[in-house]
C-alpha cells in the first residue's frame, strides 16, 4: 500500500499536443511599481536573524562611501532596532550579513526611475506589523578634494592687544 503512495505517476505525452512549456518567468521589473515582495521578504528574513525578541522597529542605513573610476560603488551599512516606537536612535545589531542586504537593496533599483538609481544613501525601516518604508538620498558626494580639503597653513595666533590704561578723572 505504501509503495503505491510513493510511486510517481507515469506521464505519456500525447503526440497531438505540444510539449508543456516551462513556467513563465517573473515579469521584468517596471520602474515606478512597488518592489517584488520576494526582495522585501529576503531583506526582512536577513534582518530577523539578528533581531531580539520584542523588537518593534528595525532599520538599516546604507551610504555610498566611494565611487570607483570604473563606475562601481562601495557602500557602508549600519543596522538598528528598537523595542519602543518612540526611540529614534535604536541599538545596533548584526543581521545575516551586509552583502545580502546591499544586494537586496540594489535589486530594488530596477523599480526606481533611471534618474533615481544613483542614490547615495538609503534608509529602509521595517515595523513589527510587516509595514516598511524606504527613503533615498540623492545628494551627490563631494569629490575627494572637497571632502577632505588640504589643511590650510597655520597662521600665527594674533598677540593680544595691549591694554590701555584708563585714566580716571577725579
Amino acid at each position: 500500500m505504501l509503495g503505491g503512495l510513493l510511486a510517481l505517476p507515469a506521464q505519456a505525452q500525447d503526440p497531438q499536443k505540444p510539449a508543456a512549456q516551462e513556467p513563465a518567468a517573473a515579469p521584468a521589473p517596471v520602474p515606478g511599481q512597488p518592489p517584488d515582495q520576494k526582495i522585501i521578504a529576503g531583506l526582512m528574513e536577513c534582518l530577523a536573524e539578528g533581531l531580539v525578541e520584542g523588537w518593534k522597529k528595525a532599520w538599516f542605513e546604507i551610504r555610498e562611501i566611494r565611487r570607483n573610476r570604473d563606475g562601481t560603488r562601495q557602500y557602508e551599512a549600519k543596522f538598528f532596532y528598537t523595542t519602543d516606537f518612540k526611540d529614534k536612535v535604536g541599538k545596533p545589531f548584526e543581521p545575516c550579513g551586509t552583502t545580502r542586504i546591499v544586494d537586496g537593496v540594489l535589486a530594488m533599483n530596477a523599480y526606481l526611475q533611471p534618474s533615481q538609481r544613483r542614490w547615495t544613501g538609503m534608509k529602509m525601516t521595517f515595523n513589527i506589523d510587516s509595514s516598511f518604508e524606504a527613503a533615498y538620498d540623492f545628494t551627490e558626494p563631494k569629490p575627494a578634494a572637497e571632502a577632505a580639503p588640504a589643511a590650510a597653513p597655520a597662521k600665527a595666533a594674533p598677540k593680544p592687544a595691549a591694554k590701555k590704561k584708563q585714566e580716571t578723572s577725579k
